[in-house]
């Protein structure tokens, strides 16, 4: 989970309004899944039954916002999130349909900064809770690992419908399926295709469209340590609407990032870093981040 950055900020100037409506995708512009913050725990769950948490902590920045046409828009913007990301795994000593089987909790603490139009404001708090009941992975091979799951993002976290927040205002189910190719001293790709189902927003009756968010990783493993590239791909292929009503019909979010990604495998806790670079952006801001991640078993 991660990042939840705001496009609107109430009380600002007209004209950052009008501007803002040029750039209107998702509620606010609010994204209710931070794309590449799996990439490099693509299909990675632990092998071995117990309890184990995934620390994850990001730093996300954008200084403008773009266009229907990928034009970066005349409006002043800057934003910038700090966010502490806990996801707890529970790994059980069951199989089902010949699957290893995993339930995950994810707890994302966000601190949001942005100005708009000179206008500036500073939120902090517990973003959406994310729990994922059921997790299957299937290892086919030494080298190959599928996972499917439906992540269920609640409607909760630090949220109102008339100022800034670090939360959204609805729940959103999003399936997954991952697949990867990790050789040991080899080559290690990765692919994860979500699926975001969002629900109306019960305050405002505003009804974010659906969207695609596609994550890769490919790197090559030396021994313990791995060095790659990483990236994602976000693709909202429904219009929002709200009480019913097509909003900016056509106007809908698309962005892509890419970067650097090294990561060492201690046995008994992993540590991995990563840089994706937005390159580019559409009715969103072109947002870059750095990703560390810290895996290590509780019991």
């Amino acid at each position: 989970m991660a990042v939840k950055t705001r496009s609107l900020l109430p009380g600002c100037m007209l004209v950052a309004a009008c501007a803002m409506q040029q750039a209107h995708a998702f509620e606010n512009g609010v994204s209710p899944y931070p794309a590449g913050a799996t990439v490099t725990g693509i299909a990675s769950l632990p092998p071995i039954p117990g309890l184990f948490v995934l620390q994850q902590f990001s730093y996300t920045f954008a200084n403008a916002l773009y266009g229907n046409d990928g034009n970066k828009l005349p409006l002043p913007f800057r934003s910038s999130a700090s966010v502490a990301t806990t996801r707890i795994i529970a790994s059980y000593p069951i199989h089902f349909l010949g699957a290893n089987v995993y339930s995950q909790l994810v707890l994302p603490v966000v601190s949001l900064h942005m100005s708009i139009a000179g206008q500036s404001s500073v939120q902090n708090g517990l973003a959406n809770v994310t729990v994922s009941p059921v997790i299957l992975q299937w290892r086919p091979s030494s080298s190959v690992t599928i996972a499917t799951g439906l992540d269920l993002m609640t409607a909760s976290g630090s949220y109102s419908a008339t100022k800034n927040s670090v939360a959204v205002g609805y729940s959103s189910l999003q399936p997954v399926f991952a697949i990867r190719y990790n050789t040991p001293d080899g080559l290690d790709v990765g692919l994860s295709n979500r699926l975001m189902i969002n629900q109306t927003n019960r305050d405002t009756s505003y009804h974010s469209g659906s969207t695609y968010v596609g994550e890769f990783t490919l790197g090559w493993n030396f021994g313990p340590w791995k060095a790659g590239v990483v990236g994602a791909y976000l693709n909202q292929f429904a219009d929002d609407a709200q009480s019913g009503v097509t909003v900016a019909a056509g106007n809908r979010a698309r962005s892509f990032a890419i970067g650097p990604a090294v990561s060492y495998d201690g046995h008994w806790f992993n540590v991995a870093l990563n840089y994706q670079r937005g390159l580019y952006a559409a009715n969103t801001a072109k947002s870059s981040s750095v990703w560390l991640n810290i895996a290590i078993p509780l019991l």
